[in-house]
């Protein structure tokens, strides 16, 4: 049996009618998550159909419903839930999840405790996009990135934000120091800033905290995250663009092709 890490690590993660991406979610937590103390928070948004009715099966999570909430309000009751599940969380750090995020390994939360407590001033750690690019691509994209910003500025134009590649832990999987959100009014809405995680990040940053960021490899292998599958698979499709839409949904079901992934939708025990 593993030795428990020291520091209770609240989970919250936002649902509304995913259920089909939230259980495998939910059990990929607790199948890989023994080595810790964790406390897993579902604020559901409002959820009409089934789903809701697994999430309350549930014993081993804390569900917060907030009926009034539907699709409309999106993607603004994702930010205003984790600002609601922080408020209820007895752990010393808080995670942002996504419903779309299937852990793989047992020591997955090990990077995210290492580097949040580097020092007392880090009060978030996380990565960027779980994407591993070619070395070439990435340096294309970096050159005419700097030659759009260039001319972007010769014609007097700015960049709405300052959302440098890898600048800030993006929300899909961030841990941040629960003590340090609450007692500095920190909110995970947007605020006028970049979403994705940028805001939380912004607003340490103005009270003089520091966000460590993991590197992509580290974590590649220990989470799985496909983005935007919450909104392409929920009901409602509030993606917009259909090949978009298209992409994600072929992306949801491949992965639902993998062994792991079935063994994880079979293995009913991990919802007991």
């Amino acid at each position: 049996m593993n030795e428990l890490v020291e520091g209770r690590i609240t989970i919250c993660i936002p649902h509304w009618q995913v259920q089909k991406l939230m259980s495998p979610c939910l059990r990929s937590i607790r199948k890989h998550s023994n080595k810790y103390d964790v406390e897993v928070i579902v604020v559901d948004n409002g959820s009409k159909d089934q789903s809701l009715d697994y999430l309350k099966s549930l014993k081993w999570i804390k569900l917060i419903e907030r009926p009034e909430e539907t699709n409309a309000n999106w993607p603004q009751n994702v930010f205003t839930a984790w600002d609601c599940g922080i408020k209820q969380a007895t752990g010393q750090y808080f995670m942002t999840m996504h419903s779309d995020v299937f852990i793989k390994e047992d020591d997955w939360l090990d990077p995210y405790l290492e580097h949040i407590n580097e020092n007392d001033k880090v009060a978030a750690a996380g990565t960027w996009k779980l994407n591993l690019e070619s070395p070439i691509y990435a340096f294309q994209k970096q050159f005419f990135g700097v030659i759009v910003t260039f001319l972007k500025r010769l014609f007097g134009k700015k960049n709405r934000y300052n959302l440098k590649k890898g600048h800030y832990p993006r929300d899909f999987c961030a841990l941040y120091k629960t003590e340090e959100i609450l007692g500095n009014d920190i909110t995970f809405r947007p605020l006028g800033h970049g979403g994705g995680g940028y805001s939380p990040a912004k607003q340490l940053w103005e009270k003089g905290f520091q966000t460590k960021m993991i590197p992509v490899r580290i974590i590649y292998d220990r989470i799985f995250h496909i983005a935007h599958a919450t909104a392409a698979v929920g009901i409602g499709k509030p993606l917009g663009h259909k090949r978009k839409q298209s992409q994600t949904e072929n992306k949801v079901e491949n992965l639902f092709r993998q062994q792991w992934i079935i063994d994880l939708k079979a293995d009913n025990t991990l919802d007991n």
